[in-house]
C-alpha cells in the first residue's frame, strides 16, 4: 500500500497516531466501570480486580523511560508499530483470559506495551509536521484525542458490558482493540516515514530493571495482604522493594557520576521546588485514580445501579474535565501558580459534596452524584496542566526531556498506588468484600464516605504543596 500525496500521507499519519492515542487512553480507564462484572464472572477477588486496574499502570510506569529512549536509539515508527502488536495481541488474550491469573499477566504486557508506544507519539508528531503552525494545530488534536480517551474509557467499558455484544459480556472491553490495532498497523506502515536520534542515547537496563522490581513489589502486597488467606511470604515484598530502591538510587547516581544517562537524572530532582512539584503530582493523581474504583462500585454494588447508569454517571465528569482544560490557559494568564492552589481546594470541596448527597435517598442520588462528580472534573481540569507544567518552569530546555519522563513515571505510579490504596481503604470500612450482594447500603455510604475523606485530604495536600512550591 502506497500513498503519494504528502499532505494526505501526513494527515492519515496523524489519523494512525491519535488512534494508538485513543486506544491507549481508553484502556487506562475502561476496565474500571467494568470492574464489578469482571470479578463477579471469572470470579475474581477484589485484591485481583485492583490488580487488573493497577498492573497496566504500573507497567507502563516502569518502562515509560526507557521505552522513549529505545524509540530514539532504534527508529520511531518502528518501536510505535511494534508496540502497537503487542499491545493489539495482549487485548486478545485479555478476552480470552480463563482466569484472573492470565488477565492480570496480560494487562500488565498491555502496560509495557504502552510504555513503548506512547512515549513515540508526540515524538512522530513533530516528525510528520515540520511546519510549526500545523505541528501547533497537530498536537492541539492530539490534546483532545487525549481528554476523549478519558471519557471513552470511563464510560465505554459499561456501555459494551450493557451491550454485550456477541454474548462477549466484559471480554468486549479488551477484544474491541484488535481490529483497532490491526487498523493501525497497517495504515502506519504506509504513512508514518521512520525517524530517530542522532545521539542514541543510552539505555540503561540496570536502571530499568530496578525499576521493575521495585514497583511491583511495593505495590502487591499493599493490595493482596489484607485479603483472608493471602500467603506469609507476601510480606517479604516490602523489603524487596526497599533494597531494589536503595540499589536504583546508588546506581543512578554512579552511572551519572561517569558520565552515563542514568533513567533520572539527579540534577533534574535537585532542581529547586521540583521535588515539591513531583510531590504535588502523586498526591493529584493518586487521588484522582482512587474515586474512579471507589465511585463505580459504590454506584453500582451499594445503589445496585446497572453498568450502563454507572457510565453515564461519569460523562458530566468527562465533559467538566474537558471544559474546565480549555479555561486553563485563559486562568493560568490571570492567576499564575495561585490556579492550582484554588483549583485543588476547589476539587476537596466538589468532594466533600459526596458527603452529603450520599445521605440522601437512594433514589435521588443519581443525578446529584453525577453533578457532584462533574464538579471533581471541572476542578481537575483546572488543576491538571498547571500541576505538570510547574515541574518545566523549574528545570533547564536541555532537560525537559528527563523532566518529562520522570513526571510521566511519577503520574502512572500515582494512579496505581491510588487505585490501590483508596480501594484498600473502601475493602476495610466496607467490612466485606466489594461487589458481594450481601452488603447493606448503610455499609457502603460508610465506606465511601471514609474514601472521600482520604481523598479530601490529598487535594488539600496537593494545594499545600503547590502553594509551597510556587514561593
Amino acid at each position: 500500500m502506497t500513498i503519494q500525496d504528502t499532505a494526505v500521507r501526513r494527515w492519515l499519519g496523524l489519523a494512525v497516531v491519535l488512534a494508538a492515542t485513543f486506544m491507549g487512553q481508553v484502556d487506562g480507564f475502561i476496565v474500571t466501570v467494568a470492574a464489578p462484572s469482571v470479578q463477579h464472572d471469572l470470579p475474581a477477588t477484589f485484591g485481583q480486580i485492583q490488580l487488573v486496574g493497577a498492573g497496566y499502570v504500573l507497567a507502563c510506569a516502569s518502562g515509560l523511560v526507557m521505552g522513549g529512549r529505545i524509540g530514539d536509539r532504534w527508529g520511531r515508527r518502528r518501536t510505535f508499530l511494534a508496540g502497537v502488536a503487542v499491545f493489539t495481541l495482549a487485548s486478545l488474550l485479555c478476552g480470552l483470559a480463563p482466569n484472573a491469573e492470565v488477565l492480570i499477566a496480560m494487562r500488565c504486557v498491555q502496560g509495557l506495551a504502552a510504555a513503548v508506544l506512547v512515549p513515540q507519539e508526540l515524538a512522530l508528531i513533530q516528525t510528520l509536521f515540520r511546519e510549526e503552525s500545523q505541528r501547533t494545530r497537530a498536537i492541539g488534536w492530539y490534546s483532545v484525542v487525549v481528554g476523549l480517551g478519558v471519557i471513552a474509557g470511563l464510560g465505554g467499558g459499561g456501555l459494551l458490558v450493557h451491550w454485550n455484544p456477541a454474548g462477549l459480556g466484559w471480554r468486549a472491553v479488551f477484544l474491541v482493540n484488535v481490529p483497532i490495532g490491526l487498523m493501525i498497523l497497517l495504515l502506519g506502515r504506509a504513512t508514518i516515514t521512520e525517524s530517530r536520534s542522532s545521539l542514541r542515547p543510552g539505555l540503561d537496563l540496570a536502571g530499568a530493571a530496578l525499576t521493575a522490581v521495585a514497583l511491583p513489589s511495593l505495590l502487591v502486597p499493599l493490595v493482596l495482604g489484607s485479603e483472608p488467606g493471602s500467603p506469609s511470604w507476601l510480606w517479604a515484598m516490602p523489603l524487596i522493594a526497599v533494597a531494589a530502591g536503595l540499589l536504583l538510587l546508588r546506581q543512578q547516581r554512579k552511572l551519572s557520576a561517569g558520565g552515563g544517562e542514568p533513567l533520572f537524572p539527579g540534577r533534574v530532582l535537585a532542581a529547586p521546588g521540583v521535588r515539591l512539584r513531583l510531590a504535588a503530582i502523586t498526591a493529584f493523581f493518586a487521588g484522582n485514580s482512587g474515586l474512579f474504583l471507589v465511585f463505580t462500585y459504590y454506584v453500582q454494588t451499594g445503589l445496585g445501579r446497572s453498568p450502563l447508569t454507572a457510565s453515564l454517571m461519569f460523562v458530566p465528569l468527562g465533559v467538566a474535565f474537558a471544559l474546565g482544560s480549555a479555561c486553563t490557559p485563559r486562568l493560568v494568564a490571570r492567576f499564575g501558580t495561585r490556579l492550582p492552589v484554588a483549583g485543588c481546594l476547589l476539587l476537596a470541596v466538589a468532594l466533600l459534596a459526596h458527603l452529603v448527597v450520599v445521605r440522601t435517598p437512594p433514589e435521588n442520588q443519581d443525578v446529584l452524584l453525577a453533578i457532584a462528580i462533574g464538579l471533581v472534573g471541572l476542578a481537575e481540569g483546572v488543576v491538571v496542566a498547571p500541576v505538570i507544567s510547574g515541574i518545566f518552569a523549574r528545570v533547564s530546555e536541555d532537560d525537559a526531556g528527563a523532566a518529562s519522563g520522570i513526571a510521566s513515571t511519577v503520574v502512572q505510579v500515582a494512579l496505581a498506588s491510588g487505585y490501590a490504596a483508596i480501594g484498600v481503604c473502601y475493602r476495610l470500612a466496607l467490612g466485606d468484600v466489594p461487589g458481594a450482594q450481601q452488603v447493606p447500603l448503610d455499609s457502603h455510604v460508610h465506606a465511601y464516605s471514609l474514601a472521600i475523606v482520604v481523598l479530601a485530604a490529598l487535594a488539600l495536600a496537593t494545594s499545600a504543596l503547590c502553594a509551597r512550591s510556587g514561593r
